[in-house]
């Protein structure tokens, strides 16, 4: 079965030309290997510093144009192929590759923003906040992914996707934002946006050497491959996968009852306020202070608090309700 869909993918038998190309690209070896690792972390500190101001400048399209030029996607992409092949010197080689090239992703993007860490607030800028909160959602999409990426790098014929994968891993902006982050003491949101990037890591890496195999590059290599090798490489990225899935189902459960309790009081703010000089203008659930702040805006007599409280009592899960009341020309404060 593997061998039909092996060739169904790639068309031509993997043979040693193809897979010496595949070597090339996605290995820092050979000859160019010091021409390699300067172009590697040339392009990487450009789009770190690229995505680090696109980041705070709340710019998709310059965050876009990070991820494009990127190129940590190449030593991720390495160590997938390393492990089907079982090749425990390339393991290694882009293994540190790729350790070196995160640890200086999260510093450009640290040392950038720690001079004008006091003229912005990270919690205002949706391009920051969107990569704090990693999901399921998101491990599905990096899966998915990583099949995409080594599909186009073993096959010549449709190279020009690239660009494309690049974009979908999103591998450098959070790394940026978790520099940034640190640079503005938010260690917890930093700690979400690093797990952002993990978990695209090991999707990338389990889906990649999967591919790769049956694709037919782990039978067609060089020189003979510790089967031992491949074992630990594929087992060690397998349970740390199992490992990242806990955080990220317990992130995604939250923002599913963040949700559900935010239309909850959403549906009894809008009642409680009929026939009253109020409108709601937003509902902000805190899950950390365990509060639900509805904010309204308008004139007149504030109808009861006790009965918006009464409305969404044992549906807010013990979250208290705070409602925060804009008069004309004044804002204060109601509990």
């Amino acid at each position: 079965m593997w061998k039909s869909i092996g060739s169904l993918l790639h068309g031509d038998p993997v043979d040693i030309v193809e897979v010496e190309r595949v070597r090339d690209l996605i290995l820092y070896e050979g000859k160019e290997f010091k021409n390699k690792i300067i172009k590697f972390f040339v392009l990487l500190i450009l789009a770190s510093g690229i995505a680090t101001y696109g980041l705070i400048g709340d710019s998709v399209a310059v965050i876009i144009g990070a991820m494009i030029i990127a190129p940590l996607m190449l030593p991720i992409m390495g160590l997938a192929y390393s492990i089907s092949a079982g090749d425990s010197t390339a393991m290694k080689s882009s293994l540190i590759l790729s350790m070196g090239g995160i640890i200086v992703a999260i510093a450009v993007g640290f040392f950038l923003t720690l001079p004008i860490n006091f003229i912005f607030q990270p919690d205002n800028i949706t391009q920051i906040m969107v990569r704090t909160s990693p999901r399921l959602l998101d491990l599905l999409a990096a899966l998915v992914t990583g099949f995409a990426g080594a599909f186009a790098m073993s096959r010549r014929d449709i190279s020009d996707t690239l660009p494309g994968v690049a974009i979908a891993i999103s591998l450098v902006p959070p790394l940026a934002n978790t520099g940034i982050l640190l640079a503005t003491f938010n260690y917890s949101l930093a700690l979400g946006s690093f797990l952002l990037f993990m978990t695209n890591y090991f999707a990338i890496l389990i889906t990649g050497a999967v591919l790769f195999g049956i694709m037919g590059f782990s039978k067609v290599t060089l020189l003979e491959r510790s089967l031992n090798a491949k074992r630990k490489g594929i087992a060690i990225v397998i349970i740390s996968l199992i490992v990242i899935i806990f955080p990220l189902g317990y992130n995604g459960y939250n923002i599913y009852m963040d949700n559900n309790i935010t239309q909850t009081v959403e549906e009894a703010s809008n009642t409680w306020l009929v026939g009253s000089g109020y409108e709601l203008t937003s509902v902000d659930v805190q899950s950390q202070n365990h509060t639900v702040i509805v904010r309204i805006i308008g004139n007149g007599e504030l109808p009861p608090i006790q009965k918006l409280e009464d409305q969404v009592k044992g549906k807010i899960y013990g979250r208290n309700i705070k409602v925060e009341v804009i008069y004309s020309n004044s804002y204060l404060i109601n509990t």
